[in-house]
């Protein structure tokens, strides 16, 4: 039986217990972890799902999994790694590339925070040479390979579906917002606190949703931003840029707007905006 921690959305440990397999309860999350492993070669560490895995058999992904009670991120992605394909990875070689809040998975409850790692690992060992120290059967096949390689599996169904974020998170520049955040900016609020979505009447808004009057973002309309600090529905706002959540598969980021100097961690405004960027794939930037 696996046990797992439960979380907030606020990445809030709970101290709440829960047994894998079972129903997660509405509020609740749980850690899970995909782990992506690059050499100098710029090569990444690419394993094949065994044919007896019950979901996605002999597709190839990253590794990952759910981390398990009492564990961190970065210790379930190091244990994943050595259960799955039998290497043994660096703290310090990590680093988190993005979070991510999900309420559903293709309409399906997942409740999950998605944590995707990216590790530096050279080996003088061949991958399958490497497997053979695995603690579990849960891969079938390990290669590594580059990224024309990786889109090729994707553009052909040989991948998990899942791994879809890789193009677009992956071997890009990071953008810089230094000219942004700080700034103080003025504007409407559009879908007030308590509104729904004018499209999508399910998607409710537990934050004040707008945008920044005169400027404009990447979709060539005016500037959108998330408004946090203020708990009554607002028409109007003047704030500091706190943050800048960029959407990796999207033309458009959004500005964290932050109202009276209100200050908020990492994990408060993912947590805030998770209702709606669920749906995207992004990063949040400081």
């Amino acid at each position: 039986m696996e046990l797992w921690d439960l979380y907030t959305k606020y990445r809030e440990c709970t101290g709440k217990k829960h047994i894998r397999g079972e129903e997660i309860p509405e509020g609740y999350f749980h850690l899970c972890v995909h782990v992506w492993i690059k050499n100098s070669k710029g090569e990444y560490l690419i394993s094949k799902r065994a044919a007896n895995r019950p979901t996605f058999p002999l597709l190839w992904e990253c590794v990952g999994g759910s981390v398990i009670r009492g564990e961190t991120s970065l210790e379930g992605a190091i244990r994943e790694a050595k259960e799955e394909v039998g290497i043994d990875l660096q703290p310090d070689q990590g680093k988190v590339v993005f979070s991510k809040i999900r309420e559903t998975i293709d309409g399906q409850a997942s409740r999950d925070i998605m944590d995707v790692w990216l590790f530096h690992y050279d080996s003088e060992k061949s991958p399958l040479e490497e497997l053979k120290n695995a603690t579990t059967d849960e891969v079938a096949d390990c290669r590594w390979m580059k990224t024309e390689e990786i889109k090729e599996l994707f553009d052909t169904g040989q991948m998990v579906y899942l791994m879809d974020y890789f193009f677009c998170a992956f071997e890009k520049p990071e953008p810089d917002y230094s000219s942004i955040i700080g700034k103080t900016v003025s504007g409407k609020i559009d879908r007030p606190l308590g509104s729904s979505h004018p499209r999508h009447p399910d998607l409710y808004y537990p934050v004040n949703y707008g945008y920044v009057s005169g400027v404009f973002g990447g979709d060539g309309k005016e500037q959108d931003i998330y408004l946090l600090g203020e708990d009554r529905p607002a028409e109007e706002f003047i704030g500091k840029v706190i943050a800048v959540f960029h959407r990796f598969n999207d033309t458009e980021d959004k500005w964290i707007v932050a109202a009276d100097g209100a200050q908020f961690s990492d994990e408060q405004i993912l947590g805030e905006i998770a209702f709606q960027e669920q749906f995207f794939y992004g990063k949040l930037y400081r």
